[in-house]
């Protein structure tokens, strides 16, 4: 404390400045942080037939070139309050020190733009206040091709607690394919005015022509690697164990041939869709033959939703859910009603016209 307390406020100020720089000049490490508390975090909720996909057991985004998809930032606020901006930058999974660049057939069918940073950066971002940053030659956070916004303080979120929430939009003007396919990654900085990165969260990226085939693939592929498991028994190991299992098996049972992709859960009806965004909420588009089945899944719906509600009284989140569910069934009642108003009124319309007739 007594030598902290001999150092000049010059010093200390060239100090804390020489960390912060040192942080933001060196490479990218592909880890989810808040080093600096503010709870940061992204959703990306997948809107039902988007031109893009979201894989929750592979975390990754899958999205053709040029479309545009959106993704909340979220942050807690803290006192003192101060300015803060995301950056947001693309880096290659296995080789976090090459830059991810444009390539030339791309850039060259793009049009001369008056913001050549914009031209040359493969990752776009829609809001208007958008800064673009870095070079070509650029390894670090600093130096790097990414793009800065400014986040709005005062849009609170409705998770309360002094959560502030907003949307911002991005695309990609580059596929994977244009760089050997080398996987990549979007990463995205919690930054206050002077550099510092407050938190991190990095999300995997492919941009390709087909979202829909290549998540599917990506997926089973990773599920027949978990269902793979190596052996490391000897031969005689799994002779004995062959052994035992026929003696414990009665005589009148026979042996099923194992498989790799026995399952017994059953698959989910083409027909219906199973998300999850990045926060947890799962989303369910279900198509049922009658209103009254619907109805009574509705009403099933909220029972549950009551029961967990009076288990846990302060989820703020639980409580959204059960109004917006009680919000669901009284438009379903006044659909159901106001068509068949509409349907009486159509029969004594015709009614009139066939008494009309008959005169």
């Amino acid at each position: 404390m007594a030598y902290l307390q001999g150092l000049n406020q010059s010093v200390l100020r060239d100090m804390m400045l020489q960390d912060i720089k040192s942080q933001i000049s060196s490479l990218p490490k592909l880890i989810n942080h808040n080093n600096g508390d503010y709870h940061f975090g992204m959703v990306l909720d997948e809107p039902p037939k988007s031109h893009w996909m979201f894989s929750l057991p592979l975390n990754k985004l899958y999205i053709r070139m040029h479309k545009t998809f959106n993704i909340d930032v979220k942050f807690k606020t803290k006192l003192p309050i101060q300015p803060l901006n995301l950056r947001a930058f693309l880096c290659f999974v296995k080789d976090v020190s090459g830059p991810v660049l444009r390539c030339q057939n791309h850039l060259s069918t793009d049009p001369i733009r008056d913001n050549q940073g914009m031209r040359e950066s493969l990752l776009r971002c829609e809001n208007p206040n958008t800064s673009y940053c870095g070079t070509s030659q650029g390894k670090s956070i600093e130096e790097r091709y990414s793009v800065l916004v400014p986040l709005n303080m005062s849009r609170s979120s409705h998770l309360g607690g002094g959560f502030v929430r907003q949307t911002l939009a991005f695309s990609f003007a580059c596929q994977n394919s244009c760089f050997g396919r080398k996987e990549t990654c979007l990463v995205f900085c919690l930054e206050n005015t002077t550099g510092d990165v407050l938190g991190q969260q990095v999300l995997c990226v492919k941009i390709c022509t087909c979202p829909k085939r290549d998540r599917n693939q990506d997926e089973r592929h990773l599920e027949s690697n978990k269902c793979k498991t190596p052996s490391i028994a000897s031969e005689d190991e799994e002779s004995s164990a062959k052994k035992r299992r026929r003696r414990t098996l009665p005589t009148d049972v026979k042996e099923e041939n194992e498989s790799n992709d026995s399952t017994d859960v059953q698959p989910v009806p083409s027909d219906w869709e199973v998300t999850r965004s990045l926060d947890g909420d799962y989303r369910l588009v279900v198509k049922c033959p009658k209103k009254e089945l619907l109805l009574q899944s509705i009403e099933g719906m909220i029972e549950k939703t009551a029961v967990e509600l009076l288990r846990n009284p302060h989820n703020i989140k639980i409580r959204q859910h059960a109004n917006h569910l009680l919000s669901l069934k009284s438009m379903f009642f006044f659909y159901f009603d106001l068509i068949y108003l509409y349907l009486i009124l159509i029969y004594r319309l015709i009614l009139l016209i066939s008494l009309q007739k008959a005169l």
